[in-house]
């Protein structure tokens, strides 16, 4: 899965002309992943515990989130990965960090779907919402902080797997 990361990532950076950092396609294609996970657990949330969407979207919304950090950490972020109790801590602060984007996402899913737009396009519409501000903070207060690199760039590393 790392290694398909890595090749797709190459694969953005040549149709984007290299004008977008390699950390950020390779966040997008996780955030992606993410995206199913999310969907997922919101459809089986909604059918097995819930019929409440702001509650079945919330549960997504903190399994995905988990899921982006487990697999950024050790793709998007790997020249930087976070091991032992550095990575239990990392979590934290990203779901800390990212929880503002969260919230975001949930009020305006929950505000689509109130209009009555199905769960699926507003969930989505949530998420889109959400992404940006979660890869400058993430990558901002969770890899960069945590894990002092030595001057090495972030894109090289990703765009070389």
């Amino acid at each position: 899965m790392i290694r398909f990361i890595g090749k797709l990532t190459q694969l953005g950076r040549k149709l984007t002309f290299s004008l977008l950092p390699a950390s950020l396609i390779s966040f997008l294609i996780v955030g992606s992943l993410g995206v199913g996970v999310h969907l997922a657990v919101l459809k089986s949330t909604l059918a097995l515990i819930t019929h409440q969407f702001k509650y079945a979207n919330l549960t997504a919304l903190v399994f995905a989130a988990t899921f982006n950090y487990v697999l950024n950490n050790e793709s998007t972020f790997s020249h930087n990965g976070l091991t032992g109790r550095h990575a239990i801590l990392g979590y934290f602060i990203y779901m800390g960090v990212t929880s503002l984007g969260m919230v975001l996402s949930l009020y305006i899913s929950t505000h689509v779907y109130s209009y009555g737009v199905t769960p699926i396009p507003a969930a989505l519409s949530g998420i889109v919402a959400g992404a940006m501000w979660n890869y400058f903070m993430s990558y901002t207060f969770v890899w960069k902080l945590l894990f002092k690199s030595s001057n090495q760039e972030v894109d090289t590393t990703i765009a070389n797997k």
